[in-house]
């Protein structure tokens, strides 16, 4: 919570407790987003009370700028004791917003409040609960300004001056037909320093980027990005105008995108809650199985350290002081090329023809690694008098360059070979390519050792 806010918080609970009717006057030059923290501070009865003293409008801007665990939390406790304020906030917030609120409601709930808003709120709810999760359709608003083609500049204006309060957007509008096909974008400028008699189909761009309503979230996402677009529109198969993702969506997905692939990168089941929001067992149910299988696989360790310490003599135990240096290089080594290797494949940076291209290149950077930390471990070598021989120097030395260009050659490799089964990259997470470049180091280690032994 920002400092003005928390210093405000006492002021707005002695408001609510005394004279209701002063918070407006207390609150009116404050950021919805600041309105949200001090309702999310409040204790739920307060910030109960709180909405319900703003103006309308007002606690429907302060709902879209919370959280959707929060907000859907506030919101259900004020539906269930002020139905009819419930009704009338959600009448006026941003359809997105709005339909994602009610996703988040219990079904009961949900399907009651339906049942008690406008017609027309209640079928644009429906439609855009209809679209799947985390697809283009599931982003869009269809407060959007759509324009007939053959009309003029002049009423075309008359028209967005008339709706402008109520769209998520008007620095983009959309020619359509008179079946709503998408025809072409116009942007306020254009619209305004056109002659007044000139139609929008004379003056819109017909080249448009657009999105079906079905394709991913993260293709819409990539698409603004690299069009650099305020708003995309998305449309459906027979190309008419279903809604647009607006710039602040698409913000939300980049961030819940990244966080997942961290999730998966870090080989934990992505959360559908923040943290602090998820109950200990689903945190254990999101852990236990990757740990699990991490674990299982590190086991194989085991397996290769007592085929080579058979023989229980001197040099092995010699060599045993080195393990954890060997294995826990080669799984840095891995970690670090996985990690650059997954965020570069998850921002679009790399095709699948750079793949040759990727390979050479780590190898030729796990070489160049495993020179400087050889260099290194030849110094600790002979700064210990019981290991000080040229087999050990050898061993070593080489041990390292083998792990860290292993490393380098798994971790990039790796995701790569997913990305070609057509597999999340994110799913290799670094402790997944760690413990194998564990093994495989632990294997090069002593298979080096008895060629200088």
């Amino acid at each position: 919570m920002e400092t003005t806010t928390r210093l405000l918080l006492p002021e707005v609970r002695q408001a609510l407790r005394d004279e209701p009717e002063t918070l407006v006057a207390l609150t009116e030059e404050m950021h919805p987003a600041d309105l949200a923290d001090l309702a999310l501070a409040l204790e739920p009865e307060l910030a109960q009370q709180f909405l319900r003293a703003l103006p309308v409008t007002v606690a429907a801007r302060l709902l879209e700028m919370c959280d959707e665990d929060k907000r859907a939390e506030l919101f259900r406790s004020l539906a269930e004791n002020e139905r009819g304020w419930a009704v009338l906030i959600t009448d006026e917030m941003a359809a997105d917003d709005r339909a994602d609120l009610y996703a988040d409601l219990p079904s009961a709930l949900r399907v009651s409040l339906l049942a008690d808003i406008a017609a027309e709120e209640s079928r644009d709810i429906r439609l855009l609960l209809s679209y799947a999760e985390d697809t283009a359709g599931a982003l869009l608003t269809t407060d959007f300004v759509a324009l007939p083609a053959d009309a003029t500049a002049s009423d075309a204006i008359d028209l967005v001056r008339k709706n402008a309060a109520e769209m998520e957007t008007i620095y983009q509008a959309y020619a359509v037909d008179t079946h709503g096909t998408l025809l072409g974008v116009i942007s306020l400028r254009d619209l305004v320093t056109s002659p007044a008699d000139r139609t929008i189909n004379q003056i819109m761009n017909p080249n448009i980027v657009s999105v079906p309503v079905d394709a991913d979230q993260e293709e819409a996402a990539r698409l603004m990005k690299k069009y650099d677009l305020l708003a995309l529109p998305v449309v459906d198969r027979s190309h008419h105008i279903a809604g647009i993702i607006t710039f602040d969506d698409v913000l939300d997905v980049v961030e819940e995108e990244a966080t997942e692939d961290a999730h998966k990168i870090g080989a934990v089941d992505p959360l559908d809650t923040s943290y602090i929001q998820t109950p200990i067992l689903q945190l254990v149910k999101a852990r236990a199985p990757w740990l699990l299988a991490l674990f299982i696989g590190v086991m194989a360790t085991e397996n290769v350290l007592q085929h080579y310490s058979e023989s229980g003599s001197h040099m092995m135990l010699m060599l045993l002081w080195f393990v954890p240096l060997i294995i826990s290089t080669g799984g840095n080594a891995g970690s670090q090329s996985a990690t650059l290797i997954i965020r570069a494949i998850a921002v679009g940076k790399l095709s699948p023809k750079d793949n040759a291209l990727i390979l050479r290149r780590e190898l030729i950077v796990g070489t160049l690694l495993g020179l400087i930390i050889a260099s290194v471990g030849v110094i600790r070598v002979l700064a210990t008098s019981s290991t000080r021989s040229i087999e050990m120097v050898l061993t070593i030395s080489c041990s390292l360059m083998a792990v860290v260009m292993l490393g380098a050659l798994l971790g990039s490799g790796v995701p790569l070979l997913l990305r070609r089964l057509r597999i999340d990259p994110a799913v290799s997470s670094t402790p997944f390519i760690a413990s194998i470049v564990d093994i495989g180091g632990l294997i090069l280690y002593f298979e080096i050792a008895k060629m200088f032994f």
